[in-house]
């Protein structure tokens, strides 16, 4: 009988050169498919592919491999000591804030509150009008700056007063910014280097004035950093402590960064993780043991945490992940969000951003 090939990974093609030289140096024969000599790889990537009987051993190696990568990077990274909460006034932001509150406390972290607001800029100016209208100009954008800051500070104040009642010992830190708003969060996530962003989220159909809810996708497309979304009917509970976890995996490498990001904010947390794969066909072997492989990774990163695998088939993803949530507990949701095409986007919306708007739990999303 020929010895069936499966394709281990699927990457461009100098990364899938690589993975073919490192398996190979292991003893372990290598075959690249779909190759295209003058462009280097197809559109869809090049498949680094392996015999069956070598499969255990070659998931072995990448996740040495991966664990010696990720020892390295996080040496480099630091536990999640500041959180980033933008927000506008609402009342699913101030709800965010609580979030955040609550996680600040647990991991002593501080919290930075952000508030953007936007000045419009006119660009074509009368000669005759110049003066006149750029005093106007003025003196609105300076009206405009100081009621941002008036309900900031309120916003700012109200907060410390609750976490000063419910007696969370958190250093709670403000800044305004006019601006574009996920550009502004995106440059002060990288000034302020938070562990996390927490984002209030508005529910489908709600007023488009409402600024939060709008941006929590486009600030995934611009920054690296874990964003909690915080759904505007997820009231938060005080006295309700995070429990069951679930990771959605697509069986990608990026599982292993976002695995360890994800137990580092929830290390102060007894929570058990429940590893989903959504399939519209039912699991293979080669699904299982790569499921398996991620369990024993989570065990590495966080030893005696408890994991449950879970394979979902269903046509209708969200309505199936809906009902695991309810059979299950669920608190806290987590995947990652990988980058789409365009075309894809437009006529193939994808999950995260459907879970955005309509999940009633706490969403917790990795950068891919």
């Amino acid at each position: 009988m020929e010895d069936k090939l499966l394709t281990l990974a699927t990457d461009h093609y100098t990364a899938a050169e690589i993975l073919k030289a490192r398996l190979e140096a292991a003893g372990i024969p290598c075959f690249l498919h779909n190759v295209h000599l003058i462009q280097g790889a197809g559109s869809e990537g090049v498949k680094v592919q392996i015999h069956e009987e070598d499969l255990e051993k070659a998931l072995r190696l990448m996740n040495e491999w991966k664990a010696e990568q990720e020892k390295v990077e996080m040496k480099s990274r630091r536990d999640v000591r500041r959180i980033l909460v933008p927000v506008d006034f609402s009342e699913y932001s101030k709800n965010a804030c609580r979030y955040a509150l609550n996680l600040a406390h647990k991991l002593k972290a501080d919290i930075k509150i952000l508030h953007v607001y936007y000045a419009p800029i006119v660009d074509l100016v009368p000669i005759t009008d110049a003066y006149s209208i750029q005093v106007d100009m003025d003196i609105n954008l300076r009206e405009m700056e100081s009621n941002a800051r008036k309900g900031l500070l309120k916003f700012v104040n109200e907060i410390r007063k609750e976490a000063a009642n419910s007696k969370m010992d958190v250093k709670i830190g403000y800044s305004l910014r006019e601006g574009i708003t996920e550009d502004e969060i995106a440059r002060m996530a990288e000034d302020y280097k938070p562990g996390i962003i927490v984002l209030g989220t508005k529910g489908k159909g709600e007023k488009q004035s409402d600024i939060i809810g709008s941006v929590v996708y486009r600030v995934l497309d611009r920054t690296r950093v874990p964003v909690l979304a915080i759904p505007e009917h997820s009231s938060y509970d005080a006295s309700k402590q995070v429990k069951n976890i679930a990771y959605a995996t697509e069986f990608d490498d990026s599982d292993y960064v976002a695995i360890r990001r994800l137990l580092s904010i929830v290390s102060e947390f007894d929570v058990k993780v429940h590893c989903i794969h959504m399939s519209k066909t039912p699991s293979k072997s080669w699904d299982e043991a790569k499921m398996e492989s991620l369990k024993d990774y989570f065990a590495k990163v966080h030893k005696g945490i408890e994991v449950e695998c879970n394979f979902l088939e269903s046509d209708d993803s969200i309505r199936e992940l809906e009902s695991f949530v309810e059979e299950k507990n669920i608190d806290l949701f987590s995947m990652v969000n990988r980058k789409r095409t365009l075309l894809a986007r437009l006529f193939n919306p994808g999950i995260t951003r459907k879970l955005i708007y309509e999940s009633t739990i706490p969403l917790l999303i990795f950068r891919a």
